[in-house]
């Protein structure tokens, strides 16, 4: 997949990137608080042919971060989640996962071996009593 990210960015017309190590935006802590609290999204929704870009840029780059760049995983759930009620406020996380994919397009997973060994126990019944439920 050496050349995936650079047609994707292309598919979606994404001339103009600026530079970024981070895939999603930093929300930090708040330290001392006992509930982490979110901001509500305001911003206005998005017409049905953005909304529909939004969700081909979550298809395109899933299968990237599942098999090459996990890194991508977190910002592309967050914006699965709200792909069905998009707003400009997940276009911004979309156009910041594309600024992303463009500062770090061939990603590496290298595998190594080594002496570690695995040891697995299960039980082997399942729901053995009669009118069990999982």
């Amino acid at each position: 997949m050496p050349s995936y990210v650079a047609q994707a960015i292309e598919r979606f017309g994404h001339t103009d990137p600026t530079p970024s190590d981070s895939p999603h935006k930093h929300v930090p802590p708040q330290h001392g608080a006992k509930v982490q609290t979110t901001t509500l999204d305001t911003s206005p929704p998005l017409d049905a042919i953005a909304s529909t870009r939004i969700r081909e840029i979550v298809g395109v780059f899933l299968c990237y971060a599942r098999t090459i760049d996990n890194t991508m995983l977190v910002p592309l759930g967050t914006i699965a989640l709200q792909q069905a009620s998009a707003t400009e406020a997940t276009a911004h996380a979309c156009i910041n996962l594309l600024n992303y994919a463009t500062t770090h397009p061939k990603g590496i997973i290298k595998y190594f071996a080594s002496d570690m060994v695995l040891y697995n126990h299960t039980d082997a019944s399942y729901l053995p009593e009669a009118n069990a439920c999982s």
